[in-house]
This record gives C-alpha cells, structure tokens and sequence, in this order.
C-alpha cells in the first residue's frame, strides 16, 4: 500500500507539477503584471497543493519496495523524476514576485493614464485647430518672370554697394495657386498686395487672374490687403471676392503709356553715325539712331497699340469691380485718390487701420481662423568663397531625366542670336537647336508648349530655331505661347503652322528686317586718331568703321534685306493662311497688340500658357502629366559678365557715357539690349556680311 501511495502520490505530484508548469507559462505569456487578484489567483493553488509532494521523503530508503513499480516501465519515470517533484516548492519564491511586482503595476498604470490624458489633451487641440478655417496667405512682390536665370544677378551691384532686384518665378506661384485650388484644408485665400515693387506684365496678369477664377470656382473665398497701390495690384485685386485697403495708403492708377529713348542727338555728340537699310517704313527699332523724335506715322501706329493694351487692363478692373470701362477711365484720368476716395469709387471694400491685416480679414472670414503660407527659405548672406564657388559653377545644369508622362515647356526668352556656346540672356541658335531636339528624343515628354519671350534678333539664328521646332512639330503635338512680347525674330519662330496663343497685352508682330552699321569716323579725329583705309576699291572699304555706308553700298545691301523679307512675308503667309499681297498692310515692321493680332490673323486665340497645355494634353490624348520646363537655367553665374565679354554699359563706357548714368537712365526704363547686339558687331572687329536684323524696338518701355 505504501508503495502504491507513493506511486500515487508521485503521479499526483508530477501532475501537479505539470499544471503549475502550464499555468505559468501561460500567466507568462497573458502578463503577469495586470491585476493583483488575477496574479493571486494564479501563485495560490501551487502553494496549497504542494505539501503531499513532501510527504513520502521519509519512506524513501527502503529499496525493495519500488519493484513493483518497475512492471510498470512508465511508472518509474514518475519515482525518478521526485527531484523535480520539488520545482513546485522552489517555485515558491516566484510567487512573490507577482506582490513584488504590484507597485510596478500600478505605476505603469498611472504612467499609461497619463499619457492616455496627454493623448485627449492631443485630440482635443487638433479637433478645435480642424474646427478653425484655414487661410492660406499669398504674398507677392518683386518683379515675375517666366524663367529666372543666371543673367538676373548683377555683379555691378556688389562693388557700388547695391543688392540684386527681387526676382520671382512667375509660374511657380501658379503652380502654388493650383494645388492651394485642390487642397480641401483651406477655406480662404488671402493674396498680401502690401509690396509697392510688385511687376506683373500684362500677359501675366491675364493668366494670373483665370488662377484667381479657378479659385473661386473650387469654392473658397478669396480677398486682398493692399496699402500703396498701383495699376498692378488694383488689376489682381480686382480678381478678388473682398478687398480691404490701409486707411493710411494711396492709390494711383494711370493709363498706360509708351515711352522710347532715340540716340541720334547724343550719337552726334559722340560722334557715332548709324548706316541702314531696312524694309517696310514702320521698323521702329531704327529709328531711333536715325531720327531726333518718332515719325508721326509710327507715333499714331503706336497710339492705338497702346489703346488696345490699355483696353485689356481697363477690362480687369471694371469687370472684377463691377465696373464700366467708361468709369475706369475716367478714373485713370483722375489718377491719384485717397483711401477714403478709393472706397468710394469702388475700387475698394472696405477701409481698416494700418498693420491690421490679418484682424480685419478675420472678420470678413468669419469665425476662429488658422492663417498658414508657403514656406520660404531664410535670406542667408553669402561670404566671399561661397560668392566665387557660385561664380565656377557656371554654365547651365543638364536637363533632368523625364520618368513621368509630360508636356515640355520650351522657353525662348531674350534676344536671338548666332553662336555655339550658351549666353545669359540670350537665346542662342546652338545650344536651342540642341534643346530642342532632346526634347523630341525624349519618349516621355508626349507634347510641347514654346513659350516665347523675345524681341528677336539675328535672322538666321531665328530661322535655325524654327526648323528645329518645325522638326519638332512632326514628333509631338506643339502649341505656341506668346508672353509679354513675341516680336519680329520672336514672330519669325512661331511660323510652324501649329495654333498661336497670345494675351491680350502681348506686344507681337514687327514683320520686317533691316541691317545697320554704327561708323565712329568723327569719334576717333576727336580724339586725335586717323584710321588710314589703304584698298583697291570703295566696296572693299565698305564696313570700315571710320565710315558710314555709301549710296553705292546700300544699294548692294538693300538686295539682301529684300530677300530676307520677302522669305519672312513667305512664311508667316504659309503658316496663317494670308495671302502676301494682304500681309504687306500688317507687316512693314508694324508692331501690334495681342488683340489686335488676333483680330488681323496673326494668332489664333487669346490664352496663356495654361491654355495651351489643356491644348497639348487633348491632342496628345493624356490627362494625367508632370510638366517640365526647358532649357534648365545656369547653376552658376557667366564668367564673361565678370571678365572677358564686355556688356552694353561697358561697351558705352568705352565711347563716353559714364555707367552712373546709364544706371540712371535704367532706372528710368532705358533698355539696353539692342544697342548691345549693334555696338558688339561694330566694335567686335568684323568686316564681313552685316547681321540682318528680324528684331523689334525693345527699347520701347510701357508703363
């Protein structure tokens, strides 16, 4: 019996032992650290079961009795395992650890109520945030352009002590106005017009104000703060639902005008004669080295350009402001009001105290308001090294590879001209040839929009250009984009047959050519030089530059310009479909509006480039698209604007006029670009063929 007893008990034990086992494991694997009931009642029935296994140690020596359990083979596995028996009893320790653990417990439980009070605390903030109405502030100010390059940095600057204009990328703040149209997060749009420097030209305001619409029409409300105000911010305020203006400001809104700087006084005293040949009587780009004051017949052809563009931005206004175009023209007569007198007039909501923007939006808004903008990055002032590493990085970045279906966007802008290697701010034939032909290489760009920004300039560079575009056109489906001027040699690249997109304020056409020498004769005896010209004949002397072109010569010459013009008029009739004989009353070097270009033929819709990408996208079949824009502007600054290639102000400096002055005049709105292009290939030294000319007066400044 005792052997039998003992068997039992062991077997007991060992199933005791077992359970115990089986429940630590899982009081292990559920967590011992809950509650401390539960831990309890888990430590408890080892404890109290765990005495019989104490029991048989005293009957343990007698040997002889175990034999009967060896018949038994499973059964002696329990008699051999006693000393494992004990493990329960030695577990007895681990059954403290549950009460050791209580405090524990419990501070991880107030640990967890803490941040479970944190985590309401959290939610409860962000919830009231969401119930607030978000509202995006757009500041704008500077001067946009399409595309900023390394030409927009002045050196001169850093040696009479100024800083570089503000420059800004036009379509990076549509790109902003786009997803801000898109995002369900913000409520309103609040556009800061407190910036008295802010340049918008008129095709950008077109294109700016069909963003503003876009806005509306997604459903958010949309105001303005202005301060100081000119044309510019009344035109973009005028695209607003509310406009709130400072009570200490001003407004003044003239109607456009046209001014044009002429040389041929000023080159007398400098003793400089200019030699042309030209065709039509209205290529304005002459006459100002030929004439002391504009021809009547230009003078009233620029009169009712003029009329056209302010037309266009008389039409922003009254219609944004629910106004006649007969009152806003009376108002720009008037020209300078008081805030007081603005809000009266209806260009204006409502008056509020200086530096209160945000206040007085907020009641407009209505309720509690969140006010978030575009994250700029912090002004940072550049050392001397970091100046000249950004000097040698020079030269314009690879184009990035397109992994996305895109529309390209092919900027032209600055002035056209012949050459192999890039030139800041210019568009020079070679390199563009080569842009333009990557872009038809690439499989994912599926469409093109040519954005034209140019005066023009060399004939042939021009013509370079438009084959390589024409080459184009075959691959892709392409869409021209006039900016702010697309003139002459910027007309002459558009002829590829493809619809033409201009703005109502665009300055386009100028169809005619001319070829001009700048002679120095009296120049070089004022100061005590003779240039002895030793030929054969008067020909061989012909682009001497102690002289001015001959009759004889400009016979010759006049040959070449006719050819040229006549290639041109040929052209633009074979890409618009008109007729030569009715060309000859719209080119001549006529200059016109963009209204007035469509409404003559010239292009085909008034648009921008936003226009012309939802034209691309539906001929290429695509919806979905990443745009891209080309060519990708310099990393760096052009060494020659440093050392090397003189500019315009150099070259004059050379022949008198002192750089003080023409920053003067600059500042005035003297441009400077076509008298570059002229005194580079008079005083470059080159006596071969003259540069024929398809380029427009650039130096005419519209304000």
């Amino acid at each position: 019996m005792k052997a039998r007893d003992c068997g039992l008990t062991g077997r007991l034990a060992l199933e005791l032992a077992r359970s115990v086992a089986l429940l630590l494991a899982l009081t292990a694997a559920a967590g011992l650290a809950q509650a401390d009931d539960g831990a309890t009642a888990v430590a408890e029935p080892p404890a109290a079961e765990a005495k019989p296994a104490t029991e048989p140690a005293p009957p343990a020596p007698p040997a002889a009795e175990a034999a009967p359990a060896e018949a038994k083979p499973a059964e002696a596995k329990p008699a051999e395992a006693k000393p494992a028996e004990a493990k329960p009893a030695e577990a007895k320790p681990a059954e403290a650890k549950p009460a050791e653990e209580k405090p524990a417990a419990a501070k991880l439980s107030d640990a967890e109520a803490a941040r479970a009070e944190k985590r309401k605390e959290a939610e409860a903030k962000a919830k009231a945030e969401a119930a607030k109405l978000q509202v995006q502030l757009v500041t704008l100010g500077g001067t946009y352009e399409d595309i900023v390059g390394a030409n927009e940095f002045d050196p001169t600057s850093l040696i009479i002590g100024g800083s570089p204009g503000k420059r800004r990328n036009f379509y990076k703040l549509c790109e902003l106005l786009e997803e801000t149209a898109k995002s369900p997060k913000i409520h309103t749009v609040v556009f800061d017009l407190s910036d008295a420097d802010l340049g918008l030209n008129l095709a950008q305001l077109d294109e700016l104000l069909r963003r503003l619409a876009v806005l509306r029409k997604s459903g958010k409300k949309v105001g303005a703060w202005l301060e100081s105000a000119e044309s510019t911010h009344l035109a973009v305020a005028a695209g607003c639902d509310h406009v709130a203006m400072a009570d200490l400001g001003g407004v003044d809104m003239p109607s456009k005008m046209m001014q044009s700087y002429f040389y041929r006084d000023a080159m007398d005293l400098l003793g400089l004669k200019a030699s042309v040949v030209k065709a039509g009587n209205f290529k304005g780009a002459v006459e100002p080295y030929l004439n002391s004051t504009m021809s009547p017949h230009l003078l009233q052809h620029y009169r009712d350009m003029l009329t056209s563009m302010n037309d266009a931005q008389v039409s922003m206004i009254a219609r944004g402001r629910g106004l006649t175009t007969e009152k806003v023209r009376e108002l720009q007569k008037q020209r300078i009001f008081l805030p007081a007198e603005a809000l009266a007039a209806g260009l204006v909501d409502e008056l509020a105290p200086f530096g209160t923007m945000k206040a007085t939006l907020n009641r407009w808004v209505g309720g509690e308001t969140s006010w978030v903008e575009a994250a700029a990055k912090p002004k940072k002032e550049m050392s001397f090294f970091e100046l000249m590493g950004k000097v040698m990085s020079g030269g314009p970045e690879k184009a990035t590879k397109v992994s996305e279906t895109s529309i390209a966007v092919m900027h032209l802008s600055g002035a056209i001209v012949d050459g192999k290697k890039e030139s800041p701010g210019s568009i020079v034939s070679g390199p563009t040839v080569k842009a333009i032909q990557e872009i038809g290489r690439d499989d994912k760009i599926k469409g093109v929009v040519v954005r034209i920004n140019s005066p023009g300039g060399s004939a042939t560079a021009s013509e370079a250009i438009r084959q390589a575009l024409a080459e184009l056109t075959k691959k892709k489906p392409t869409v021209v984009s006039m900016g702010d001027v697309a003139a002459s040699g910027g007309y002459w690249v558009a002829c590829l047959g493809v619809p033409v997109y201009a703005e109502r304020g665009t300055l386009t056409g100028s169809i005619g050519v001319f070829s001009m020498k700048i002679s120095y004769g009296a120049l070089l005896k004022r100061v005590g030089l003779h240039m002895e010209n030793i030929a054969l004949d008067e020909a061989a002397s012909a682009f001497a530059p102690d002289r001015g072109w001959n009759e004889d010569d400009q016979t010759k010459l006049q040959k070449t310009i006719d050819d040229v013009y006549g290639r041109f008029l040929k052209l633009v009739s074979e890409s618009r479909g008109i007729p030569v004989e009715k060309l000859q009353d719209l080119a001549g070097g006529r200059v016109w509006s963009g209204s007035q270009a469509k409404a003559a033929g010239l292009v085909d819709e008034i648009g921008g480039l936003d226009d012309c990408l939802a034209a691309v996208a539906k001929k290429a079949a695509i919806e979905k698209y990443e745009i891209v824009h080309r060519p990708n502007v310099s990393a760096g600054l052009d060494l020659s604007v440093l050392f090397g290639d003189p500019d315009a102000s150099s070259r004059l400096a050379a022949l008198g006029v002192s750089r003080e002055a023409l920053a003067l005049l600059g500042q005035a709105g003297l441009r400077t670009g076509v008298i570059d292009l002229l005194l580079r290939e008079t005083l470059g030294g080159s006596s071969g063929r003259p540069t024929v000319w398809a380029l427009a007066p650039d130096d005419l400044s519209i304000r």
